[in-house]
């Protein structure tokens, strides 16, 4: 009897156990993150596979996706290369992203910041989106011809922020 009792636990937590393993994915040949969860992907037609996580408890969302600037629009990576040398650039970059947000988005925090060699713009952005508010924390990056963008999308009080940290922190850019 309690041989046939452990069985029915062990099936009914598999599920769960699957569900919450981290999951590491390749985003370019250099770059990758590793998910608290498996995230769903979409395939952005040939330009690019965007990664999704929403928690099941609805407190954060965690996506990554790297978009071939080539495939988009023409750009070669000697020319984005240059292109990041210049403040310009990275403005640039943070005043697309925050259009992107929501009308009312304010940044909290920017900066671009050394990782493993790479010039990464880290932005904390604060706006409503469906008259809920969110906080949104991004790394955003050239790779060759990619764009790379990490985001964090706290939606709740009770996101955790050691889930963020982890998932920022498994960031891995090789050289």
């Amino acid at each position: 009897m309690s041989k046939t009792i452990i069985i029915g636990l062990i099936l009914f937590f598999s599920p769960f156990a699957v569900m919450s393993q981290e999951t590491k994915i390749q985003l370019t040949d250099k770059v990758s993150v590793v998910f608290p969860e498996k995230p769903a992907a979409r395939n952005m037609q040939d330009i690019g596979v965007q990664h999704t996580l929403k928690l099941a408890d609805s407190t954060a969302n965690f996506y990554a996706m790297a978009t071939n600037l080539e495939k988009t629009s023409g750009m070669k990576a000697d020319v984005l290369e240059a292109a990041q040398q210049e403040p310009a650039f990275w403005q640039q970059l943070e005043q697309s992203f925050v259009a992107q947000v929501s009308s009312d988005a304010s940044v909290l925090s920017s900066e671009v910041k050394q990782i493993n060699g790479k010039q990464v713009l880290h932005l904390i952005i604060s706006g409503t989106r469906n008259g809920k508010k969110l906080e949104i924390t991004v790394y955003i990056f050239i790779d060759g011809v990619y764009t790379v963008n990490i985001v964090h999308q706290k939606r709740s009080e009770d996101a955790s922020a050691d889930l963020k940290n982890k998932y920022f922190g498994s960031l891995n850019i090789e050289k």
